[in-house]
C-alpha cells in the first residue's frame, strides 16, 4: 500500500500502483496557459485533500436567449487534483453568471485516472521516471487549456446556453428524479424549489421554465453551502446541461 502522511496524519491509504504526480507543476501549467490566454484566476479551494482552481475570461459574453433574456456569461476553465485519492486530474469548462455569480463546470476533457499497471514487488522505479509522467501530465493540461479559450469553443459554449434556454422542462420532475438518483437531498430540493418559487433576476433566476433556468436554481441554491458541496452542485448544473439533446 502507498500511505500519504502530512504531519503526523494520514490522509490517504492507497494502492502501491497509485500514480505519484507533481500536483504542483501540473497547477502551475495550468494557471499559466490560462493567464497567457487572457484568463485571470477567479476563485480557489484547498481542502485536506484536494484542491480546486478557478479561472475566467474578465470579459462578459452576452448571450440572448428564448425564454430567460439576455445571459451574460463569464467563461473559462477549472482546475482540481488531489494528491490523496480524492478525485483524478481534471480540467472542465467554467461557466460564471454575470449577474449573480452561479458557477457552472461542464464535461471532463481530461480526466486521468491515478492508476498505473501494478509494479512488480522486486521493482522501484526511478525518481527520474515520476518525473517523465508528471512531465506528460503537463504537456497535456497546456494544451487542452489553451482549447478552453478557443473563440470556437466559446460559440460552442454560447449555443449550449440558447439551446438550454429554448428548453422547456418542468421543475418538479426533474428536481424529484435528482433527489432520487441521489444527486440531491431532499432539503435541498426544497430549498431549490423555493428559490425558483421567488424568480429572482438576481438569483439568475428569470423569464420562463426552461433547462437553463433550472441549472441556475441549482447553482443559485448552492452559494450558500460548504465550498465543497458548492462545486459538487456546479458539476451536477453542468450535468444537467447534457440534457440539451435529449
Amino acid at each position: 500500500m502507498l500511505v500519504r502522511v502530512v504531519d503526523d496524519e494520514v490522509r490517504g491509504i492507497l494502492s502501491d500502483s497509485y500514480r505519484r504526480l507533481d500536483s504542483c507543476r501540473i497547477l502551475t501549467a495550468f494557471l499559466s496557459q490560462a493567464q497567457a490566454q487572457g484568463a485571470v484566476a477567479c476563485d480557489a479551494l484547498f481542502t485536506e485533500t484536494k484542491l480546486y482552481l478557478e479561472t475566467i475570461l474578465p470579459h462578459p459574453i452576452c448571450i440572448p436567449t428564448k425564454f430567460n433574456g439576455e445571459v451574460q456569461i463569464y467563461m473559462g476553465a477549472r482546475f482540481s487534483t488531489s494528491d490523496f485519492g480524492d478525485g483524478a486530474v481534471d480540467i472542465r469548462v467554467f461557466l460564471l453568471n454575470g449577474v449573480c455569480l452561479n458557477g457552472m463546470v461542464r464535461e471532463n476533457v481530461l480526466k486521468q485516472i491515478h492508476l498505473g499497471a501494478k509494479l512488480p514487488e522486486n521493482m522501484a522505479l526511478s525518481q527520474q521516471t515520476y518525473e517523465l509522467d508528471t512531465l506528460t501530465t503537463v504537456s497535456a493540461v497546456k494544451d487542452l487549456t489553451a482549447q478552453f479559450f478557443d473563440a470556437g469553443n466559446i460559440r460552442r459554449k454560447a449555443l449550449e446556453i440558447q439551446a438550454a434556454a429554448a428548453k422547456a422542462v418542468d421543475f418538479g420532475n426533474e428536481l424529484k428524479l435528482l433527489m432520487q438518483r441521489g444527486s440531491l437531498l431532499k432539503s435541498e430540493v426544497e430549498g431549490i424549489q423555493k428559490l425558483l418559487m421567488h424568480n429572482s433576476p438576481e438569483d439568475g433566476l428569470g423569464g420562463g421554465p426552461s433547462l437553463w433556468k433550472l441549472t441556475q436554481a441549482v447553482t443559485a441554491y448552492a452559494r450558500g453551502l460548504s465550498p465543497q458541496r458548492c462545486r459538487e452542485l456546479h458539476e451536477l448544473s453542468g450535468e444537467l446541461l447534457n440534457r440539451v439533446n435529449k
